[in-house]
Parts: structure tokens; C-alpha cells; sequence
């Protein structure tokens, strides 16, 4: 029987823990990645391209499409066609390649993804209560893997159908590792069917020191809180009691080609410096101790996506940030998975803290443990020089980012429900509205879309800026429509989504096709087709280039959030509950034309504006 701390009748066990199903048992036996049609992928393309550029545009974009689907289109399609055929999954290794390790950007702030932890009212903000909170926060990490190394998580099921669970398995003990061209994933994370644990140290950060411990004992239990918070306390005492460190992760949220040549110029410094960044890169996963101290989630998520980089390894899969006021928030590196892993990891632990009121009652035993391993590089002034080179520039890059997390608590989908109305479309329709009406023009956006029900699925484009859209957008702005026109043109913008957003759950979007397009291009030294270089392709968001960054966190107030795609864009990330929206809205401060603030209050007017709709429709 799988021990919990909570006891046999806990919900989170109820949720998470199954005795009959193993986690990963459905993995191997879903259907391959399906590759859309051509026809249909132009189809959508061109219904995405007409509401961003005027009809001469567009009708020049038609040529070129129609061209490209009865020439060259045609051949690349069919060497996808029979890429397809031989691999279980023809956009995995691409897609994992272009989207993510081919990137030379920084990690931090502009990639990983961030979040804050909601706040418990029975753990307000109270300085002195870190380490035992951390403690108990840690031991629900460790409980998670756990379950993933014993296979005891339940399989997730979606209305009916299995998802692949394979992205949770890099959730611990993975890192990215810079390249001076490419990085590279490695993820040593093993179940017990797959051979002995991965290591099982955690790696602290705090003033600028490294430490390491064992937080699974040799019966791969966790260590209790109290000796998790022995082993903490001692890292924090001893970091206090010191100069600042040397800060060396602060390397990790360079650009990637530099932290390349400063991991190798590290490495031929002393071997010791090897041996200390395998160790680091091998670890379960990252515990920060930051000493601000940030009491809303705005602030907490400015602390996780832009605090100070000394105290950071952004090439590690999960970091778990401990405030000096017990408040908590996490850093993941987005390439080994999506946000739905940090978010389900999430609730359990929140949901395992909240079970228990923050007061632990389970075994508390105290074992001699080991002291935690002071981890010490040997450095040099190149490399003192190169730490404060990339603090300077990562100071700029974050300084510019504008944050705003709130929520609306006017309504929730249990309104939209009695109204029939899907939740997520709801609010997508609102996210058009609120920018057309800042701006007088529509906003190709990307939706998450998740394919999860397919061998090693991640996520396709749900393109949510389509003709319905804006045709209830700019109705609304024109004010000239009645009550009754507004709604069916708001009922056809939802449906229209729902729409969209099924066929790209089946991999039947455009995006992810277009990359297969482009990648057989590069890949075999084919002239770029015309379709790629058409204004048209950037102007709709091909090539990353949404202006709305856009995704459903889930339907819990769980929300973090990451970066804008573009710097005239916004991210826009929501959790969607029965009474409440939580929104997290980002833009660049440099940008003139951009402003969270501005932008959050013009989707609460939406929201309100549209529920004014579906109450008049009643009348």
C-alpha cells in the first residue's frame, strides 16, 4: 500500500495515487502523432491571415498558398508523409530542437516558465517561518517523485482518452546543458522498473553559496520535515553567517552561447569544477532561499521570474523558491516540458499543505544525517568578470519586464455554464476584444493547445484571432449592433474556437505542419518557399510571432505566467475557477505602445461587457 502522509482517506490521494494503474502504462500503446492534411492546414492558415490584412493583401497571400499547395508544397508534404511513417512521433525531435535548444536567447527572464504559490491564510507572510515551511513544501516535491519512480500516480484521462505521461519523467533530475550551437537535454530520472534512483540530492542556493544534500534515504523515503529542516537550517546559518558567495549560477541565465564557453572555460579550471556541475546538473532539483520578501502574487511572481540570478540555475528542470516570509514561488525550464506537469506537481503539493492546515502529523523521526555538502568552484578573474557581465545584463532584461497578476472575482464559468457558454472560449473572445479596443486592430494570438493524447505529444496552436472574433469585436466597438446581434455574434466567436481548439488537440492546426515545412527545407537545403517570406506569414503570428501569448493554466487558480513572444506583444496566462479568473498579464516596459496594466483592465471590461450581453439575451 502506497504510504501517505496525509492518511488512507486524503483527497490529494483521491486524485493522484492509484493501486491498480501505473503511471506510465498507457505511454507505449497510444495512436502516432497524426499529420493534417495540406489542404486543411492551408485552409486554416489563410482563415487566420483575413482578419490582419486588408483584401489586396490577402488576396496575394490566396496566389501564393494556392501556389505552394500545387507545387513545392505538395513534395515537402509527402516527405513528412513518409517521416511520419517511420517514427511514432515525426515532430518530437524538431520540435524539441527549433523550439527550445536551438534558442541562444537566455533562459531567464524570457524562457522558463514562472509562477507564484498561492498564498494560505494559515501561513500568512511571517518572517522566521521559511525553513519549516520549505521543509514541509519540500517533502511534498519529494512525495511527488516518488510516485513517479514507484508508478503510482494515477494515468491521466482526459474525457475518456489517455494522455502521455512521458513529460513527467523529466520533471526531476534533468537539466538542459549549454552548447555553443545547440544545447542538450539530459533527464536521469529512472522508475523502479527502469533500474536504481537517479541521484537524489537536492541543491540549495542562497547568498551565493551552493550547497548539497540527501533528501531520499536508502530505503528511498524522503527525509522527514525535521530533518529536512535540520539540513536547511544549517545551510541558512552558515550562508548568514558569511560574505555573499560567488554567485556562479548566476552564468546560467546568460545567453546560451556564452554560458557554453563559460561552463568549458570552468571546467578546464580544476576538475573539481567538473565533478561540482555534474553534481548540480544531475540533482533532483533546485531549492532557492531568497531573502525579499514579496506578499502578493504579482510580487512573488516579479521575485520568480526576476529576482536576484546569483541565486539560480536556470538549466535545472524545477527550482523551488522559498521567500524570506514564507511565501513560495517555482522556476521551470520550459524545453523537457509544459506548464500542465508544473501545475498538476502544483496542486498536489498544495493541495497536500492545505489537507493539513501547514501543521505536519505524520513520522517525524530524527536520524544522524550527514552535513550538507558545501559545493566550492575554483575561479578566476576571467570568471569573476564573465558573472558580473551576465548580472548586468540580466538586471537590464528583467527591469524591463511589466507584470500585473490579479484576479477578477466579478463571475467564473459557473455563470458561463448556465449560459451555456465554454469557459475558456469565453474568455479567449474577451482577450480579442480588450486588445481591439486598445489598439483598433486585431492580435494574432497563440492558444496552447495540448496534443497529449497522442505518443510523446506536447502542444499545437490553437490560432484564436479568427474573422468571428473580430466581427463581434469590432461590433461592440462601433456600438451599432443590437443586444441580440451582439450575442450571436459572441455564440458564434465561442463556438468558433471550440471548434479550433478540437481540431488542434488532434494535431490538426497549421503551426506545427508549417515547421514541418520549413524544417524539411533547412534540413535538406531547399529554397525557402515563397509562403514563409509572405508578410502575411509574420503578420499572423507564423514563426513565434503572436502578439498575444496566450494559455489556460487550468480551471484552479494556480496561474504563472512567462514573457511576451514579441516585444510589442503581451503574455496573457489564466486560471479559470467558479467564481473567479486569475489572470497574469506581461509586457515589455521599453515598448511604448504596451501596458499590462492598461491591458488587464480592458479584459475586465470585456469580461463584464460580455456577461452584460448574456444577460440581456434573457430579457
Amino acid at each position: 500500500m502506497y504510504f501517505s502522509s496525509l492518511g488512507p482517506k486524503s483527497l490529494r490521494d483521491q486524485l493522484y495515487v492509484s493501486e491498480s494503474n501505473r503511471t506510465f502504462e498507457n505511454d507505449d500503446k497510444l495512436p502516432s502523432l497524426p499529420l493534417p492534411e495540406l489542404r486543411n492546414t492551408l485552409d486554416l492558415y489563410l482563415d487566420t491571415v483575413r482578419p490582419v490584412v486588408d483584401n489586396q493583401q490577402f488576396a496575394e497571400t490566396e496566389t501564393i498558398v494556392r501556389q505552394f499547395e500545387n507545387g513545392i508544397g505538395q513534395k515537402l508534404h509527402q516527405k513528412l508523409v513518409k517521416r511520419s511513417q517511420s517514427s511514432k512521433n515525426w515532430l518530437e525531435e524538431w520540435w524539441l530542437d527549433y523550439a527550445y535548444l536551438y534558442n541562444r536567447g537566455p533562459l531567464l527572464p524570457l524562457s522558463n516558465m514562472s509562477g507564484p504559490m498561492p498564498n494560505f491564510d494559515f501561513w500568512p507572510p511571517q518572517p522566521g517561518s521559511r525553513i519549516d515551511r520549505l521543509s514541509l513544501n519540500l517533502l511534498f516535491n519529494l512525495e511527488f517523485w516518488k510516485l513517479l519512480r514507484t508508478e503510482k500516480m494515477r494515468p491521466m484521462i482526459h474525457k475518456g482518452v489517455a494522455w502521455d505521461m512521458s513529460q513527467f519523467k523529466k520533471l526531476f533530475n534533468t537539466c538542459r546543458v549549454p552548447g555553443a550551437i545547440k544545447d542538450t537535454l539530459r533527464c536521469t530520472f529512472r522508475t523502479e522498473a527502469e533500474g536504481a534512483p537517479a541521484a537524489t540530492n537536492v541543491i540549495v542556493l542562497y547568498r551565493g553559496h551552493i550547497f548539497s544534500f540527501n533528501a531520499i534515504d536508502e530505503n528511498e523515503e524522503p527525509l522527514t520535515p525535521q530533518e529536512l529542516s535540520f539540513q536547511l537550517y544549517y545551510i541558512e546559518k552558515w550562508c548568514q553567517a558569511q560574505n555573499a558567495g560567488t554567485g556562479i549560477g548566476s552564468l546560467t541565465v546568460g545567453k546560451r552561447n556564452e554560458w557554453a564557453k563559460n561552463r568549458e572555460y570552468l571546467r578546464s579550471l580544476h576538475k573539481k569544477n567538473v565533478e561540482n556541475l555534474q553534481l548540480i546538473e544531475d540533482a533532483l532539483m533546485v531549492i532557492v532561499l531568497d531573502d525579499s520578501e514579496p506578499v502578493t502574487q504579482g510580487e512573488v511572481l516579479q521575485g520568480v521570474m526576476c529576482g536576484d540570478c546569483i541565486d539560480r540555475w536556470a538549466d535545472k528542470s524545477m527550482s523551488l523558491i522559498s521567500f524570506k516570509n514564507g511565501i513560495f514561488g517555482a522556476s521551470a525550464d520550459h524545453t523537457p516540458f509544459d506548464g500542465l506537469c508544473t501545475a498538476v506537481m502544483t496542486h498536489y503539493v498544495l493541495t497536500s499543505i492545505n489537507e493539513i492546515k501547514g501543521v505536519y502529523k505524520g513520522c517525524n523521526k530524527f536520524r544522524e544525517l550527514k552535513r550538507p555538502e558545501r559545493i566550492e568552484f575554483v575561479v578566476d578573474e576571467k570568471i569573476i568578470s564573465e558573472i558580473e557581465k551576465v548580472k548586468s545584463e540580466y538586471h537590464t532584461l528583467s527591469s524591463n519586464i511589466d507584470i500585473i497578476h490579479s484576479t477578477f472575482d466579478d463571475f467564473g464559468k459557473s455563470i458561463l455554464r448556465t449560459h451555456r457558454f465554454h469557459p475558456e472560449a469565453f474568455v479567449q473572445t474577451a482577450l480579442q476584444l480588450a486588445y481591439y479596443r486598445m489598439y483598433g486592430k486585431p492580435a494574432p494570438t497563440y492558444c496552447t493547445a495540448s496534443t497529449r493524447q497522442f505518443y510523446h505529444g506536447r502542444t499545437e496552436t490553437c490560432r484564436s484571432c479568427f474573422p468571428e472574433a473580430i466581427d463581434f469585436s469590432k461590433a461592440i466597438a462601433q456600438g451599432t449592433a443590437s443586444p441580440g446581434e451582439l450575442y450571436q455574434l459572441l455564440q458564434k466567436s465561442v463556438n468558433k474556437f471550440q471548434r479550433v481548439m478540437k481540431e488542434a488537440m488532434k494535431n490538426e492546426g497549421c503551426d506545427r505542419h508549417f515547421l514541418g515545412l520549413y524544417v524539411i527545407c533547412l534540413e535538406e537545403g531547399i529554397e525557402l518557399p515563397e509562403i514563409f517570406t509572405d508578410p502575411s506569414f509574420v503578420k499572423s503570428g507564423g514563426g513565434g510571432n503572436y502578439i498575444l501569448s496566450t494559455s489556460c493554466s487550468g480551471y484552479w487558480s494556480i496561474c504563472g505566467g512567462v514573457p511576451p513572444m514579441r516585444e510589442d506583444g503581451y503574455g496573457c496566462f489564466y486560471g479559470i475557477e467558479d467564481d473567479k479568473i486569475t489572470f497574469c498579464c506581461t509586457s515589455f516596459k521599453n515598448c511604448n505602445e504596451t501596458n499590462s496594466a492598461a491591458f488587464y483592465s480592458n479584459i475586465k471590461k470585456s469580461l463584464l461587457d460580455m456577461l452584460n450581453i448574456l444577460n440581456s439575451s434573457k430579457l
